[in-house]
């Protein structure tokens, strides 16, 4: 079962990554932003923890098909310290979301 702390995380960690895809996908990932969106929905809504639980685990598995998933996502921007920083904090917070989710998959 999900810790309330580990809810928070997620729903943090992906805020932060549907900011960047919104901003850097050019409209290419909305699959991935409306995932994204779906995981927050779930993280706040009254549902029990067992059926949050059953949701986050589907999606998050979908979040990582290849060819248009979050795996396949990169940040491009001209500055390369720009673009480095930007990788940086979107590949830190997919591990912040592995690493909550490897326990229940």
């Amino acid at each position: 079962m999900f810790e309330d702390e580990e809810l928070k995380q997620l729903r943090i960690s992906y805020i932060e990554i549907g900011k960047l895809v919104q901003r850097y996908g050019y409209g290419q990932y909305n699959g991935i932003l409306n995932i994204i969106m779906g995981q927050v929905k779930c993280i706040d809504s009254k549902e029990d923890k067992d059926e949050k639980k059953q949701y986050l685990i589907e999606s998050y598995r979908r979040l990582f098909v290849s060819g248009r998933g979050l795996s396949d996502f990169i940040i491009y921007d001209e500055n390369k310290e720009v673009r480095k920083y930007l990788n940086e904090s979107l590949y830190r917070e997919i591990k912040k979301i592995c690493e909550i989710m490897k326990d229940y998959i």
